[in-house]
This record gives C-alpha cells, sequence and structure tokens, in this order.
C-alpha cells in the first residue's frame, strides 16, 4: 500500500493558506501530499533534522550578538528599545534578497555590523535549527534527493517569490516537475517551470461603502457577513474579512465576536492584551514600572489565582483582611498590615509569606526577569520572556500592546469566518466571499497611507531618518504585494470595500492604493436596516 501512495508537494504562502490547504487535502484523502512553507520546502530538501530557525529563537540570538557590543555604526543604539525587533526585520530583509552578508566588504559600516551579528546568531543557534540562506545552500547540495523527497512540485497560488527562494525552485524545476498557479499579476518572469493560469470567470465589480471609525466597520462586516449566510449566499467557511493591518479592528472584532452566530478565526493571532493570560502580564508590568500599591497588587493577585504561583500558598481571605483606604507602597507597610491582621486572626499568619514576593515586587521593572516565574505560568509565563526578548524590561508595556498569541479558533473550521492580513493572505486562500476594510483614517499613518497611496517608504527602527528601500535590495514591498493580490485574481464571486473612516478634520479620506475611483455609499451608523451586502447586487 504504501508502494501506491506518489509523493507531492504543494508549496503555500502564510498561515492561513497553510491551513486551509491541509484541511482540503484531508477532506479530500489526498494521501502522499506535503503541504509545505518555502523555509520548510529547504528544510525537507536538506535533512529530516533541519528546520528554520523559529523567531523566538532568532530574537533570542539577536538579543545575545547586540549585548556582545563591538559594532561600528550601531553601538549608541543597541541598547535602545525595539532593536531586537529592528535588527531581526533587517536581516529578514537581507536574507529575502538573497544578499550574502559575508562577501559585504568593510565600507558599509552598517553592513559590516550586520554581518557581524549574522554570524555571532549562526553561532548560537542550535544544530537542529539554521538561518534561511543557510538553509536553502544546504538544500541545493542535497537536489540528487529531490525526486524521493519532494516529488511533483506545485507552487499554490504564490504572487511573488523572494528572491532567496528562487535558485531552489529553479533547481527543482530540473529534478522533478514544477507548476505554478499564478494569477496574471503575479511576478513570474525569472519562472522556467510551467505556469497554470486560473480560467477567467465573471465577477461583479466590487461595491465600496463609507463608516464613520474602525468601530462601525466591524458592525457592518459582522452584519454583511451574517447576512450572506443567512440568505443562503455563501457558507461560513467561503467568507473573509481582510484588511492592510488589523490592529484598529482586531479588539472591535473580539468584543463582538460572541454576539455574532458564527465563529471568527484571527489566523494572523491576537492580540495578547485582550487575553486573561495578557491581562496577567499586563497587571505585572503596572506594579513593577509604576510602583508598588495595595490596588495594583490586588489586580495582579485576583488575576493569577490558580494559576499555581506564588500567591497559591497564602491564605485565601489574607488581601480582604488589609484596610482598603490604605496605600500600602513600601514593603514595611506591608509587613505591619500583614502582621496586624495576623494579631487578630491567627489563620492569616500565612500571609506573611507574601512578604518576599512584595519584596521582589517593590524592585521595580529591574526585578522583572526575577518576579515572572513567582507569579506567572504557562502561557502567560511564555508571553512575558518574550516581551523582554523583543525589547528592554523598561519598554514591556509596549512590547505587551504589540504582542501577539495565536488563536484557538482553527481557520479551515467550516463554521468560521476568517479574518486576515494583507490581501496576499486573502487571495493564496478559496475563500470566494470577501470584504477589505479600509485603513483607520483617524489616525496619522491612515492618513499619510491614503493621501500617498503607497506603503514603500519604510521607516528605518534603527535610525532617525525615514527613506525609500531600494527596489534592487528590498523588492517585494507591501503595497506590491496588495497590488497583485489586491486586485482580487481569484475572482471572488462577492466583494466589497469598505472605505474608512472620516480623519479629524471631517474632510472625505482618500481612496486607498487598492480601491477603484468607484464613489462609495455612505452607512449611517444607527441605522437598522442594512439592505443586500455589497456586490450582492445593492443598490
Amino acid at each position: 500500500m504504501a508502494a501506491m501512495i506518489r509523493l507531492r508537494t504543494s508549496i503555500v504562502g502564510g498561515p492561513l493558506a497553510f491551513q486551509m490547504r491541509r484541511a482540503a487535502a484531508a477532506r479530500a484523502n489526498e494521501c502522499g501530499l506535503q503541504v509545505l512553507t518555502l523555509p520548510n520546502l529547504a528544510a525537507r530538501l536538506a535533512s529530516g533534522f533541519r528546520s528554520p530557525v523559529p523567531s523566538e529563537q532568532l530574537d533570542r540570538a539577536i538579543q545575545q550578538a547586540l549585548a556582545a557590543g563591538g559594532f561600528r555604526e550601531i553601538e549608541k543604539v543597541r541598547h535602545l528599545p525595539g532593536m531586537t525587533r529592528a535588527v531581526s526585520r533587517a536581516l529578514r530583509k537581507v536574507w529575502d534578497a538573497d544578499v550574502s552578508l559575508r562577501s559585504t566588504g568593510p565600507k558599509n559600516a552598517r553592513l559590516s555590523d550586520l554581518a557581524l551579528i549574522e554570524d555571532r546568531v549562526r553561532r548560537e543557534l542550535p544544530l537542529a535549527t539554521a538561518l534561511p540562506i543557510d538553509l536553502r545552500d544546504e538544500a541545493l547540495s542535497k537536489m540528487r534527493h529531490a525526486a524521493r523527497t519532494i516529488g511533483p512540485l506545485t507552487v499554490d497560488r504564490l504572487s511573488w517569490i523572494a528572491p532567496l527562494w528562487r535558485p531552489l525552485i529553479d533547481a527543482l524545476a530540473k529534478e522533478v516537475s514544477v507548476e505554478w498557479i499564478a494569477s496574471p499579476h503575479a511576478e513570474t518572469a525569472w519562472f522556467a517551470g510551467r505556469i497554470v493560469r486560473p480560467p477567467e470567470v465573471d465577477r461583479p465589480a466590487p461595491a465600496a461603502v463609507s463608516c464613520a471609525d474602525p468601530h462601525h466597520e466591524v458592525i457592518e462586516s459582522l452584519r454583511w457577513a451574517r447576512l450572506l449566510i443567512a440568505s443562503g449566499i455563501a457558507r461560513p467557511d467561503q467568507i473573509a474579512i481582510v484588511s492592510a493591518g488589523t490592529t484598529p479592528w482586531d479588539d472591535h472584532f473580539r468584543a463582538l465576536a460572541p454576539d455574532a452566530g458564527f465563529g471568527l478565526a484571527f489566523p494572523h493571532g491576537i492580540p495578547a492584551l485582550s487575553t486573561r493570560d495578557g491581562q496577567r502580564c499586563a497587571a505585572l508590568a503596572d506594579v513593577l514600572q509604576h510602583g508598588l500599591n495595595q490596588q495594583r497588587l490586588r489586580r495582579l493577585v485576583s488575576l493569577c489565582l490558580g494559576e499555581r504561583g506564588a500567591f497559591e500558598s497564602l491564605p485565601a481571605n489574607w488581601l480582604a483582611s488589609l484596610p482598603r483606604g490604605a496605600t500600602l507602597s513600601r514593603p514595611e507597610e506591608w509587613r505591619r498590615a500583614i502582621s496586624a491582621a495576623a494579631a487578630n486572626d491567627a489563620s492569616l499568619e500565612g500571609g506573611l509569606g507574601a512578604l518576599p514576593i512584595v519584596d521582589i515586587l517593590a524592585r521595580g521593572i529591574s526585578a522583572a526577569a526575577e518576579a515572572a516565574p513567582l507569579v506567572l505560568h504557562g502561557r502567560a509565563l511564555q508571553l512575558w520572556q518574550s516581551a523582554l526578548r523583543s525589547a528592554p524590561p523598561e519598554a514591556i508595556e509596549l512590547s505587551l500592546r504589540s504582542s501577539r498569541i495565536e488563536s484557538d479558533h482553527d481557520a479551515a473550521d467550516v463554521r468560521g469566518v476568517v479574518l486576515g492580513t494583507g490581501a496576499g493572505h486573502r487571495a493564496a486562500t478559496a475563500r470566494p466571499t470577501s470584504r477589505a476594510d479600509g485603513p483607520p483614517l483617524a489616525s496619522p499613518a491612515g492618513q499619510r497611507l491614503h493621501r500617498s497611496g503607497s506603503r514603500s517608504v519604510e521607516r528605518d527602527p534603527r535610525s532617525r531618518s525615514s527613506r525609500r528601500s531600494r527596489p534592487s535590495a528590498f523588492p517585494h514591498r507591501r503595497r506590491g504585494s496588495d497590488r497583485r493580490s489586491g486586485a482580487l485574481p481569484w475572482a471572488p464571486k462577492r466583494a466589497g470595500k469598505p472605505r474608512g473612516p472620516k480623519p479629524s478634520s471631517g474632510r472625505p479620506a482618500g481612496r486607498a492604493a487598492l480601491e477603484s475611483a468607484r464613489s462609495g455609499a455612505r452607512l449611517e451608523r444607527g441605522r437598522s436596516h442594512h439592505g443586500p451586502p455589497a456586490g450582492c447586487g445593492a443598490a
């Protein structure tokens, strides 16, 4: 039976496409199919015991490389908040552009610093993991095993492939059959294999609507999805709600999801602070960064009870016995208050066990690494440690604010509507009905985005200036990706494009780069009847 299974491989892009393709293969009983991303393809060909370096390990190795010092240009800024994240992004851009830092000369100080960091990171990584550029080179050296380990290869609906992986695809085309299911908008000029174009189908023009603010957009998006489901036009697994950046809408979607009547999947992750584990981390950060007092410690204890932390061994009512009006901002005040309560009630003597914890918390943010294992456990502790890796302890609140954790809902669930980031994510999945929420025009970033219609100007976190990325070095810009995929090449049967809210000045907002010249209907915030969904024949 094993000899009858025909091994073949499908390459997808992004976590959403990965989940959807695996679910479709399982439902269709496609035995012998490997669903991989490009880094996993290189790892599979290089060795069965090698894997791409996870983001957590890469950030930890970069943090250690920066701590070693000895840089020419970034020495003065290596301790600034966000430096680990900035270096990680810079290295990934260099790797994706297929630029070898080993071959760079000493003339460019910044590239010399990046080369030094890359060399230190390479030495810090475990033997089982490898940098993307090293993994690609190792896979090219094992190309003779492609027929047995990879089999016929299909690049499934990717609109763009980074230059790093192009030599690998070209080399595979000489060993096995390689085809690329690509839209006419995809960049395929370099590809030497077989290109498969999807069939042309008729589709209605997308309809545009204008909403008051992100909360209003979320309400209208859920109304739109619910009406499609209730009227039988589309199933939940055929609907996607996407945006260039989901941050302004995530909290609103999370708050309104229980009343939507259908599941919502967040393949890009959910904001950590919207979960109980994130709130435990926020409560600890509040105590350490803003000072110890009774109110902050009560919040921390109430959130951490039942988590097998240091507070579990204390009497159940030790906090209730303390005077509510007392500030208790110093360890000696806590000692007097607990001792006085224990003198009145002998069962509260165990409350004195809180004093070592209070002493550590009173030391402030310098005790961030020491205090976390005492009060946090499981996913909350992992989230705290991850936030400390991406920023110094003094910036822990900013780091937690930008942290995301994996959603509990599977994007492949047939009962759920998918929320995604970027038009490329939606184009890489089989969701024929989609809605693209506009950027937050109320924010300065949203106003700049709409005025320029461009995202090619990227701010370098390692410098004070903002400059344009050079096409030769960074050819894959977010705006270009969205334009290739934002033309909706996979012909959704119905599509809605709500325009963003008005800026604070009240004047009409500019149009997004993906939006056509079509005029959009304005939706009132308090309307009770919303009519047919966008793209379904509404006037």
